[in-house]
């Protein structure tokens, strides 16, 4: 049976950090948008938490259900609340196709340079579809019919992997991860000659090599901006090679910028609090233990107490008081500068479903606390679960103290 620890007395972020060899780090207050951004779209101020009903101000509604567009607390990328697009396989169309979008007014500015900074969130159901839908595009306007033909870009889930589609052709960026956050920079001039310019960062890193040239075929406006989530392949209910019948899909941190942004004003989390600092412990279980070792000891801030399992799979299961952005785990272990463990660190919601956050092993030369920010970034969790496999000594787990790091 597991067996829950409620802290009696809970320490403080700042002494828990403290005591677990870290320091406390300060949330920062958001600051006033750059010149150069002129929206910013995070959900943040109550005004722009309009949906269902409407879109936020200065954007255009392009959804029929009330569940195509809202607003929740959780998962979030920075600050308390993020957009959720669902989208359903029998919606009926808008704007002749099956979306849940919100998009900017169509007449934007000739030639205009423009920096796009979003975050994405694909959740854990979002499964492999052989259908690919579009998360992000940059719709061309024809003064006689702004909406038609197809986005000069955009960036689209298929079979497992990110993809842009520039000017119709497919760029590979990679397979997708589902419950984390991805952050997205785009920088375009559009342009219809070789001033042109197209640049893609993804989680902060080029995602495809810079181009340079035209980046939309023309008409007396720049390509406009929208964002959720459009499935063409829904368009025709009876005939689709769609696997799956549901999309859901969360949004948030969006900045758009104008010639005099930059690439770190429109990033996202670029106001937000630092992502590693020791968070305070609301709960501690294992799913084994030893009677002498109880999974509180792990918690205690004293290097000289332990929690210990035994056997394949033991585990530690740390519980904070609400989900919160979680970037790593600082894990020290007993005789561990005499044997090294192998373990796995794993990220879960709802302490149901777990999601595998980091693998690997000890150094074995260390009794003292050692850290392992995740593999694939920072995200959003309640629990996290460490896991040990094995040592070359015995089949037991010790771990002395253990630490949750985020924000």
């Amino acid at each position: 049976m597991t067996v829950i620890w409620k802290r009696a007395a809970a320490l403080t972020a700042a002494a828990l950090a403290l005591a677990l060899g870290g320091s406390t780090l300060s949330a920062q207050s958001a600051s006033a948008d750059p010149a150069g951004v002129f929206r910013t779209l995070n959900w943040e101020n109550a005004a722009d938490r309009t949906m269902p009903g409407a879109p936020p101000p200065g954007f255009i509604k392009q959804w029929e259900k009330s569940h195509g567009a809202s607003t929740v607390t959780s998962p979030v990328r920075d600050g308390a609340y993020a957009a959720k697009f669902e989208l359903n396989r029998m919606d009926p169309l808008i704007s002749n196709g099956t979306r849940a979008e919100i998009s900017q007014d169509n007449k934007q500015p000739v030639n205009a340079e423009r920096w796009y900074g979003f975050s994405i969130n694909l959740p854990a159901d979002w499964v492999y579809d052989p259908s690919s839908e579009i998360v992000s595009q940059w719709h061309q306007c024809d003064e006689r019919n702004c909406p038609s033909g197809s986005p000069p870009l955009a960036l689209l889930t298929d079979e497992g992997r990110w993809k842009i589609d520039f000017r119709g052709k497919i760029i590979d960026l990679g397979p997708y991860a589902t419950g984390r956050w991805t952050d997205w920079v785009f920088h375009v001039k559009w342009r219809t000659d070789e001033k042109g310019v197209l640049e893609v960062w993804r989680d902060g890193q080029e995602a495809m090599p810079r181009h340079i040239g035209a980046t939309h075929a023309g008409g007396p406006y720049s390509p406009y901006f929208k964002f959720g989530i459009y499935k063409w392949d829904w368009n025709n209910k009876d005939k689709t090679t769609s696997t799956t019948t549901q999309r859901v899909m969360y949004y948030d941190s969006l900045r758009l910028g104008d010639e005099r942004a930059t690439y770190e004003d429109v990033k996202p989390g670029a106001d937000s609090a630092p992502v590693c600092a020791a968070l305070p412990v609301a709960a501690a279980s294992a799913s084994t233990f030893e009677p002498i070792n109880p999974p509180a000891q792990a918690v205690d801030g004293n290097l000289s107490t332990r929690w210990s399992g035994q056997g394949f799979g033991a585990s530690l299961f740390l519980e904070l008081s609400s989900v919160r952005r979680l970037c790593g785990t600082r894990v020290a272990w007993h005789l561990g500068d005499q044997r090294w463990n192998d373990y796995t660190v794993y990220t879960s919601l709802d302490n149901v479903t777990y999601t595998k956050a980091w693998e690997g092993r000890s150094s074995g030369t260390t009794t003292g606390l050692e850290q392992k920010l995740f593999t694939n970034g920072p995200r959003d969790a309640k629990y996290v679960k460490i896991s040990f496999w094995k040592n070359p000594q015995n089949d037991w787990a010790s771990i002395t103290e253990a630490a949750v790091l985020g924000s």
